[in-house]
């Protein structure tokens, strides 16, 4: 079973119920989804709704027994999980030092979104120096690192009702390119050969 699709289909109904509970329950004009000159709220729900019960669906499919079957082939490297050890411990450093800048300085000087394309920065640098060091990157970091920049930016230019919006694309753009990276195998664990 290809559990990363079941906790997905998982994410994207529980979205969706939560969706259809706000358009329910709150009025019409608290909830905006434009299409053209029509606010249509419903389309999310059902969007993601559709989503959810295919990412479920396909969840069982054979594609994940030949993952497994590569999987019992995987051969774990020291030098390289040190190496990796190091860059998450640069990462996690530069890390701490932004989000002691961001209690340290007043919202004045720098703006909350500067503070969240910092982070991304960081997130994705790390996954950069680990493809240029020919190891594995890290989905999860890389999915937050390109959803933190995206969100800061937005924040930075007065757009804050975009957010949720943003999230939902970089979601289903990874789920589009999610079977190229796999058949590159650029995500994993670091100390994989």
């Amino acid at each position: 079973m290809n559990t990363s699709r079941l906790i997905w289909g998982i994410i994207c109904l529980v979205i969706a119920g939560g969706l259809a509970v706000a358009n329910l329950a709150l009025p019409p004009e608290d909830l905006m989804f434009q299409v053209g000159d029509e606010n249509m709220p419903w389309v999310p729900v059902a969007v993601l709704a559709v989503l959810g019960i295919w990412l479920l669906a396909t969840a069982g499919s054979n594609a994940q027994s030949a993952a497994e079957d590569v999987e019992a082939e995987i051969v774990t490297d020291p030098d390289r999980a040190a190496l990796n050890k190091r860059l998450e411990g640069f990462a996690w450093g530069l890390f701490l030092i932004i989000l002691g800048g961001f209690m340290f300085v007043p919202e004045q000087f720098i703006k909350g979104g500067w503070w969240s394309i910092g982070v991304g920065l960081i997130m994705l640098g790390l996954n950069a120096a680990r493809y240029f060091n020919g190891l594995k990157m890290s989905g999860f970091t890389t999915f937050l690192g390109v959803v933190s920049v995206i969100s800061g930016a937005l924040e930075v230019a007065g757009l804050y009702d975009l957010d949720g919006a943003m999230l939902l694309i970089v979601l289903g753009a990874y789920l589009l390119i999610k079977p190229y990276l796999e058949k590159r195998r650029l995500f994993g664990k670091a100390e994989e050969v």
